[in-house]
């Protein structure tokens, strides 16, 4: 009888190390598959913002006071961009739907903006250009927040505080 409980305890013993490691290895997996997506989708956050900021700045000139016309190609580098942070968000970071929305509706709304402004009359451009010149500042900040939420989803150590540790004590420097 005691062999049998000391065989089911051995049992036991090596069947929850085995679980354990598992469930180690699983979980430092998708801590690396989470960091890795995060990553791209700060990418890909960070280059639809650079597309859409030169495609609007090459679109119009406020010392001239007129637009440009536009390339169909163009457009189609900055939609495959948002639809690849779409699907990114979509399928790992759903909870960043809001941040992704704010930063497309702000591209929406620059779009909205500068066909408004190729549309006005020479009376009515100025102020056309100037609100696309406020639009356009809305891509920057509206994108600011998406990576910024986007870097604090995906930390692999999202226990620690974002902020830098206090200092214990006051340097040198800083007394003199």
């Amino acid at each position: 009888m005691n062999a049998y409980l000391y065989g089911l305890l051995i049992l036991s013993v090596v069947g929850s190390s085995a679980i354990v490691t598992y469930l180690i290895s699983i979980s430092r997996e998708r801590l690396w598959l989470r960091s890795q997506k995060s990553e791209e989708l700060y990418r890909r956050a960070e280059k639809t913002y650079v597309d859409g900021l030169s495609f609007f700045r090459t679109r119009y000139d406020m010392t001239q006071n007129k637009t440009f016309p536009r390339a169909n190609d163009e457009m189609a580098a900055l939609n495959e961009n948002v639809s690849e942070l779409n699907i990114l968000v979509g399928l790992y970071f759903p909870a960043l739907g809001p941040q992704l929305a704010a930063a497309t509706n702000s591209l929406a709304v620059a779009f909205d903006r500068l066909r408004l402004a190729e549309a006005s009359d020479l009376k009515n451009r100025e102020r056309a250009l100037d609100d696309l010149d406020l639009a356009v500042g809305g891509i920057r900040e509206a994108f600011d927040h998406f990576k910024a939420a986007a870097l604090s989803r995906g930390r692999i150590d999202r226990h620690k505080p974002a902020g830098a540790a206090a200092p214990r004590r006051a340097s040198r420097a800083a007394i003199a």
